[in-house]
């Protein structure tokens, strides 16, 4: 008797499962394949803890690009850079302000969307300092107050952008408070502006300003 009301059990539970899985059929979760593809941009908190790298990788790897790329810089006879920087420090304060005023834009102009952001980081120099007081060159000026920061003309630098994924699911540069731009900037036609000597006045969120390493004292670096 006790057999027979332990096959009618798992008859019911079968029958059960099978009616379940027909009215709520497993779905897949859908992947955005643009970040999956991509290892190097992972690194979102998934409970795994803080990205790690080892030393002696990160060693390297500043070996390879003084051993070659700041060799082949500092060498070029046209360049007349010596002792350029090799490193760039943001405070966290900084970084923080930096991207909660991206977040905040984004808020403000479409307060119900929650687009995919990023930060892009273009390898930069500065320009030469006798330039520092012309028109067009106002966020550098600030650089002309102190000796050390004089010092950054045609150094290497970083400047950070923010990044949206548009509807066509790319990556692209973007202001948070300008809306035409949630798709990215229009091409700009950087040969006709230089020839036609058009100052550009636009603006848009970036970051510069880091302290340049060298001028800025080595004292502090473990690599």
């Amino acid at each position: 008797m006790e057999k027979k009301y332990l096959v009618l059990i798992i008859g019911v539970l079968i029958i059960a499962f099978g009616v379940y899985a027909y009215k709520y059929p497993p779905v897949k979760k859908e992947v955005d394949t643009n970040l999956e593809e991509d290892a190097s941009l992972k690194g979102r908190d998934n409970g795994a803890g803080p990205s790690k790298l080892r030393m002696s990788l990160v060693q390297e790897m500043v070996d390879n690009y003084r051993n070659t790329q700041l060799v082949s810089i500092e060498d070029a006879p046209k360049n007349g850079v010596k002792d350029d920087s090799h490193s760039i420090l943001f405070d966290l304060d900084t970084l923080k302000k930096f991207i909660n005023d991206i977040e905040k834009g984004v808020k403000q102009v479409e307060p119900k969307s929650d687009p995919k952001l990023a930060i892009r980081m273009y390898y930069a120099a500065y320009p030469l300092v006798s330039k520092w007081n012309e028109p067009g060159y106002e966020n550098l000026r600030n650089l002309l107050g102190d000796e050390i920061t004089k010092q950054y003309e045609r150094k290497h630098t970083l400047i950070m952008i923010p990044v949206i994924k548009n509807d066509k699911g790319i990556f692209a540069d973007f202001n948070p408070y300008d809306k035409e731009t949630y798709q990215g900037f229009p091409r700009r036609l950087k040969t006709g502006m230089q020839l036609f000597r058009v100052t550009d006045t636009t603006e848009v969120i970036g970051l510069n300003h880091g302290q340049l390493i060298p001028p800025k004292s080595t004292e502090g670096e473990a690599f």
